[in-house]
């Protein structure tokens, strides 16, 4: 049976999942986790990188082919532990259109971050203080859903705009792409991406990053996860998932 994941203004085990989230603390996992999303390698050449490839804003095209794919890896890699600690829960997605802003269930839980420093909310005036504008709105997050198009076109624009702009909005370490596993809302801000892409997969089947080789390992779940074997959410044995849909707008 699939896991479902729900929006964050209907999911209603918060408590549970602070617990699971302290617990990952404590035992280091959730650390560990975070050092995955950060790693950095040198170049020859002197050119910093992400280890793992998986920004094309801070790796050119092959980051943006890998972008969506790797972080539909991560977020698995997250809700294994997750479950390890309580089977009964998901990764709820950040219902960025519905919840407009109010962080609903999020608010109080930040785990390793050290703050936010939130922008203004949707319609809010720009008061002069530098806050960023609200990132999202439903016409913007429905375009996306019914884009038919290129895959790296689409790829792209998700993460150029409400993928970078969500984590800017949010700010504190989210705003360092380092070190923004350390608040909790990066794993929902993410799931919320990735019901985009899956919406998006409906309407443009068979269309792929075009990678080969190496490109297409999820490096560091090559063993288990390439570009091919997790593109169906659906086909993932007991790591399967789905996305309960979003409260109407």
């Amino acid at each position: 049976m699939a896991i479902i994941r729900r929006s964050n203004v209907a999911f209603t085990q918060w408590h549970d999942f602070r617990l699971a989230i302290n617990e990952m603390i404590t035992s280091g996992t959730y650390k560990a986790l975070v050092d995955i999303h950060g790693a950095m390698e040198r170049d020859p050449d002197g050119f910093n990188r992400t280890k793992h490839r998986m920004h094309g804003s801070m790796y050119g095209p092959i980051g943006f082919r890998r972008f969506l794919a790797w972080h539909r890896a991560f977020l698995i890699a997250f809700e294994r532990e997750l479950r390890n600690i309580n089977p009964s829960l998901s990764i709820p997605y950040w219902d960025w259109d519905n919840d407009a802003g109010q962080l609903i269930g999020i608010a109080n839980i930040i785990g390793l971050s050290s703050g936010r420093s939130l922008g203004r909310l949707p319609d809010e005036p720009d008061d002069g203080s530098g806050k960023p504008e609200w990132f999202s709105s439903a016409n913007q997050t429905r375009s996306l859903e019914e884009f038919e198009g290129d895959y790296y076109v689409f790829s792209n624009f998700l993460e150029r705009e409400p993928h970078n702009r969500g984590h800017g909005w949010i700010g504190g370490d989210m705003g360092n792409p380092m070190i923004s596993p350390n608040d909790p809302i990066f794993w929902m801000h993410h799931a919320q991406i990735d019901r985009i892409w899956s919406e998006w997969q409906k309407r443009n089947p068979g269309e792929k990053p075009y990678l080969e080789g190496l490109e297409r390992k999820l490096d560091p779940w090559g063993d288990t996860f390439d570009i091919d074997t997790i593109d169906d959410i659906s086909n993932l044995g007991n790591d399967s998932y789905e996305y309960e849909e979003p409260i109407p707008f």
